[in-house]
């Protein structure tokens, strides 16, 4: 009895799993809105995959995995994992549970990011030495670095249009905002200022890049305007705010705010600076990705 009871419980199991998974496949055939973040219920990281459409949340059963970005067509997530000698970049596939692992030179590697098209995944490595920014397969294949550079360099975002990648690097004066063309091989710098600039995500329709930045004293939300080259703040708070990203429609930034020691995940309008709290049903969140 005791056994055919726990085989039923297995078996519901799978099949709530399946269910779930089964949705999170949908969410890339029919409009919803679906985040992926990570939270630390017990005090490890635990990355969550959440439909705000119709409030689904699936869990990953791993506890090492941190920096999610989910995948153009919504199937999949690439990760940091956190490792006793570094880090790695791992894809996760949503409806199999099944992970893939993109490096493995007892480096760190860390901060992917998917090109628009799903056909790569930039992040940022020291696998050679020195931090730079290298693009790879999802299937592991065809490693490339893209910067070649004596300082660091962490943080890529892909451009709409998929043909260059914004980072931030110190290899000026300071931690600066800077763009790498990808069929020219030219880089371009585009921030300059003592204080640090960092985390740089493009904007939808590829006018602007969000930023955070130290230079009005206090980590805060800035853009970009890749047109006029004027920087803007957008969020100025005596608050540590960070890792600012673009929600698909354009119209709103989303970034973590840290309040007391715990992580919440802001949004704020573009338009009007209206500044709310997107409500996740975590006691923290961090590090949000939207699916584009």
């Amino acid at each position: 009895m005791r056994r055919a009871f726990f085989i039923l419980t297995i078996i519901l199991s799978l099949i709530f799993g399946a269910l779930i998974a089964l949705r999170f496949l949908m969410a890339a055939l029919f409009p919803s809105a679906m985040v992926a973040y990570m939270t630390l219920p017990d005090g490890l990281p635990e990355i969550v995959v959440h439909d705000l459409t119709h409030n689904l949340k699936l869990r990953l059963d791993h506890y090492d995995y941190v920096e999610p970005a989910i995948s153009p067509d919504g199937t999949r997530l690439a990760l940091t994992q956190l490792l006793p000698y570094g880090s790695d970049i791992m894809v996760y596939d949503i409806a199999s549970a099944g992970s893939r692992r993109l490096t493995g030179s007892k480096s760190i590697a860390e901060s992917p990011a998917w090109s628009p098209d799903g056909e790569w995944i930039a992040f940022h490595s020291n696998r050679e030495g020195d931090n730079n920014i290298y693009v790879i397969r999802p299937d592991g294949s065809d490693l490339r670095r893209i910067t070649a550079s004596e300082a660091s360099e962490r943080q890529p975002a892909w451009s709409p249009d998929g043909e260059s990648i914004a980072f931030a690097s110190n290899r000026g004066d300071g931690w600066d905002i800077y763009t790498y063309h990808l069929p020219s091989a030219s880089l371009t710098q585009l921030t300059t200022h003592p204080n640090p600039d960092n985390s740089p995500d493009w904007s939808p329709d590829g006018k602007n890049i969000v930023f955070a930045s130290r230079r009005d004293g206090a980590s805060a939300i800035y853009l970009y305007s890749l047109e006029t080259g004027q920087v803007t703040p957008l969020v100025v708070e005596f608050r540590y705010d960070s890792l600012p990203k673009w929600a698909p429609d354009g119209r709103v930034v989303t970034f973590a705010r840290s309040v007391d020691g715990v992580s919440r995940i802001m949004r704020v309008d573009v338009e009007t600076g209206e500044l709310t709290r997107l409500h996740l049903g975590e006691p923290d969140a961090d590090s949000l990705s939207w699916w584009r």
